[in-house]
This record gives C-alpha cells, structure tokens and sequence, in this order.
C-alpha cells in the first residue's frame, strides 16, 4: 500500500512541474478536435412512406379471368429494380445533382454513389420507405421526390406497356397460327375426299365406309342362315302334316274330333312361330311338343284309323296350305338376302382392294389429325390468353386495380442526421482529458529528478534530514496556481458545455 501511495506521490509531483504543459495539451487537443468536427459537413435526411393497395374487392372477382399483376412479388421486384441504372440517370437528369457532372467518369461515380446512398426499407409487403441523405437539405427532399415519382410511373406504366407487348405478341402469334390450321383443315379435307371409301366418317360415328361394308356383310349373311334354318324347318314340317284330312275324323266321337281341332290348331300356331322364330327358341320348342303330343292322340282315337266309304271322303287340311304359304315367302325372302349379299360382296371386295393398295392410309390419316389437334389447341389456347390479357388491361387501366398513396410526402429536413457532433465532441474532451494523463505518465517514467529524502536515500548518501520550503508566502503563491489550473480546467468544461447546449437546442 506504502508502495502505491509513493507512486502516486511521484506521478503527482511530476504532474505538477508540469501542469501548464498539460493543460495546454489537452487544450490543444479539445481545441483541435472541436474545430475538425465543426467543420465536418452536415448530412440531412429526407424520407417518404408509399403505400400500395391491391384492391381487395376487384381482385377476387378477376381471379382466373385476369392475370394478377399485383402481387406481393411484383411489388418486390419494384422495389429492387427501383434503384437500377436507367432509373438512377433519369433521377440524376430530372433533379440538380446533374450541374456538377462533366465527364462520363464523374457521372459513373455519381450513379455508384446514388445506389449507395439511397436506402429502401420495407416496414411491411405494402409499405415502405425511400431516404436520402446529402448535406443540401432541399437537394435530399427533391432527389426522395423524384424517386418517388419514377417509382410511380414505373408501377402504373410498366404493366400497361408489358401488357401492350404481349397482346401484340399473342395477335401475331395467333394469326401465325390461324394459317397453319387453315392450310392443316385443307390437307386434312383433300386426303379425306381422296380416301373417302376407307377412311372413318365422322357423320357415321367414326366408323368407315370399309367397316360398314364389313358389317353389313355379316348382317346379311346372318339373315341368310336364319331364313335357311326357318326354310328347312317348315319343310319338314310341311312333310309331316298330312295334305288331307279325312271326313270320318269329324264325324266320329266326339274326343276324336276335338283333338284332330286342337291338332290343327297347334300345327297352324307352330308354323306361324317358325316363320319368326329358330328352331331353338322356347315358344317353337313348346309348340313342338304339343304338335306332337296332340298327333298321338289323334293316332290312338277311335276314328283314328277308318276303312270303307267314310274313310275314302276327305278334305283339304288348311295348315297345310298356310305352311306351303309360308314356304314361299321364305323361298323369296332366302332369294332376296341371296341378291343383296352377292352384291355386298362385291362392294367388300372393291372396298378391301382399295385398302390393300394404300396400307399407308390409316397412319397418314392419323399423322394429319394429330398436326391438326395440336394446332387447334394451340390456337384455342392462343385465343384464349388474348382474352385474359384483354380482361387484365382493363382491370388495370379502367378499373384502377392497383391504387398507391404516400403517407408521408418528401420534407426538406431541418435538423441534420449526422454527423452526431455531441458524441464527438464529448469525445474530443475525453480525448484531451486522456492525453493528458497519457503525456503526465510519459512523463514520470523519463523524469530522473529526486523528489523526495526517499530518493535521496536510494542513493546511498547519508541524510541526516530535510528543510521545508512551506512559507505564509508560498503556500500563498502555491493556492493561486491551484485557482490558476481550475480556472483553465473549468473554462474548458464551460466551453465543451456551450458546444452541448449549442448541439441539443
């Protein structure tokens, strides 16, 4: 502790030998600091808020009818694109920065700095923020002005001329593509009337002239074997019911005669199904047996069977003749289908030759229609967006789709931002303060005097004791030095204190 307090004497006295050499230091310093951060410039700050509203009302009724230009990341790449090269020329001509440029290298460095110095902030997606700082206050005010202008103009006239650009693209485009389908609907017509007979029809359901041929063939041939089948039938029908019925079956017992009705009955009931019917079908089938049926007991009745002059009188049996009736119509119906098949045939034949001699048809049919799909579609499409983007420019343009307000207009800013002149001046008196203590510590560590009968003694002399050169007068001489170095220390505090009130009011 004795150590310390020794040092501090030391240290001390030096400071006092040398106090107005100190003093004057850190005057100098405060004086020198104080005077450089005078004369930095001041540097003013001008600002503008602008707020974009996408009309919440509009924009959900246009959706899928109308491209949605304002979104959140157009509004995005505005504000990036704000500050681009031909936007920072065309602030540069419209505001006074330009009078100081005169050559292509100052005006390089101008726009460089320009894209440096002016800062957009966004507070949200549709607020945001445009400052400038330059030390001419109604120079910052007119460059945050003009850029919130062109950033206006760019958001009210870049979607108007896009969208100009594009409906001039699409009407090219769909003109160009209006040719193509003409000349693909003329191919297209000229190779159908030249392969009409094998090509599919579309007023046939797609099926072609060749498969209705097919199919008609089959159909005829069809009818053929099922008037064949019903001819053979009645055939042997006619073969097994008699041509005559003889008289003493109708005059005998009464049973005889009423099953010999019945049986000719179901003969003529059995005929008539077999000229509609196969010989398969259920109803023909049924016949059959009661046909068959009735004829056994017709065989086993009593009158069944008769000899003499009552056996020898009979009639005509009239299923028989409507058999025979029927017979000839089949016979004509068979002849009939015979003719149209033959002639069918013959259409068939014409028909696959001419398929045979062009294999190549059906993949070329289905090459045309395909060029034709796609250019069709392309060309609905084409229309299509012409439409969408007719709709999207009157959304923008007559519907005012998109609205932007300034909140806060650019102001010419009266107090400057920076420099901050009360932080450096407060640190310009630290710094002097500082250099002092510094320079006072430089100082005991060259000082090579004795202070004390302490260093006296480290010399190895012997001391036998000291006289005190403390006098009424002195101590006098001793309390206006110490005034003296308040004064200088407080007329220095004072002056930093007008700096401060001079920088706060």
């Amino acid at each position: 502790m004795e150590g310390w307090v020794h040092l501090l004497r030391q240290i001390a006295a030096v400071t006092w030998r040398r106090r107005w050499l100190l003093i004057a230091a850190a005057w100098g310093v405060c004086l020198i600091g104080w005077t450089a951060v005078w004369l930095v410039p001041s540097s003013y700050e001008s600002k503008a808020r602008l707020y974009v509203d996408t009309d919440a009302i509009l924009t959900p009724l246009l959706r899928g009818l109308a491209i949605d230009s304002a979104t959140a990341s157009q509004l995005e790449l505005m504000q990036k694109t704000l500050l681009s090269r031909p936007n920072l020329e065309k602030l540069i001509a419209t505001t006074s920065l330009e009078a100081g440029v005169t050559t292509p290298q100052a005006k390089e460095a101008l726009v460089s700095r320009l894209g440096q110095e002016i800062k957009i902030s966004g507070e949200a997606h549709d607020l945001f923020t445009i400052s400038y700082r330059n030390p001419n206050p109604e120079r910052a005010r007119d460059v945050v002005a003009a850029l919130v202008n062109i950033f206006m103009e760019n958001a009210t006239g870049s979607d108007r001329s896009e969208m100009a650009n594009a409906q001039q693209f699409l009407n090219q485009q769909i003109a160009s593509y209006e040719g193509q389908l003409r000349a693909a609907e003329e191919r297209r017509a000229d190779f159908r009337r030249k392969y009409l007979d094998i090509l599919p029809l579309e007023s046939n359901g797609g099926i072609s002239r060749l498969d209705s041929a097919r199919a008609g063939v089959r159909d005829l041939e069809m009818q053929l074997r099922d008037a064949t089948a019903r001819r053979t039938a009645l055939q042997q029908e006619a073969q097994n019911t008699p041509q005559l019925l003889p008289m003493g079956a109708i005059g005998s017992a009464g049973g005889a005669s009423t099953a010999a009705a019945e049986l000719a009955t179901a003969e003529a009931k059995l005929a008539e199904l077999r000229t509609r019917y196969t010989e398969e079908h259920p109803d023909v089938i049924n016949a059959r047996k009661l046909v068959d049926s009735l004829r056994t007991a017709v065989r086993s009745s009593p009158g069944g069977s008769m000899t003499g002059s009552a056996a020898g009188v009979s009639l005509s049996n009239p299923v028989y003749e409507q058999i025979k009736v029927h017979l000839v119509d089949i016979e004509a119906s068979i002849s009939s289908l015979q003719s149209r098949l033959e002639v069918a045939h013959k259409e068939l034949e014409r028909l696959e030759a001419l398929a045979q001699a062009a294999p190549e048809v059906e993949a070329e049919n289905e090459n045309l229609n395909r060029d034709y799909n796609v250019i069709r579609k392309n060309y609905e499409e084409l229309l299509a967006r012409r439409e969408t983007s007719k709709i999207t420019s009157a959304a923008d343009t007559g519907a005012d789709k998109v609205r932007m307000r300034i909140i806060d207009p650019a102001q010419i800013p009266l107090n400057p931002v920076s420099p901050n002149r009360l932080m450096l001046d407060s640190a310009v008196l630290f710094a002097g303060i500082g250099s002092s203590i510094a320079l006072a510590f430089l100082f005991y560590q060259t000082d090579r005097s004795i202070q004390n009968l302490g260093g006296l003694r480290e010399l190895g002399f012997p001391v036998l004791g000291g006289i005190s050169m403390i006098s009424p007068v002195k101590r006098n001489a001793m309390s206006l030095q110490i005034a003296s170095v308040a004064t200088a220390l407080f007329i220095l505090i004072i002056l930093y204190g007008g700096l401060a009130v001079r920088h706060i009011g």
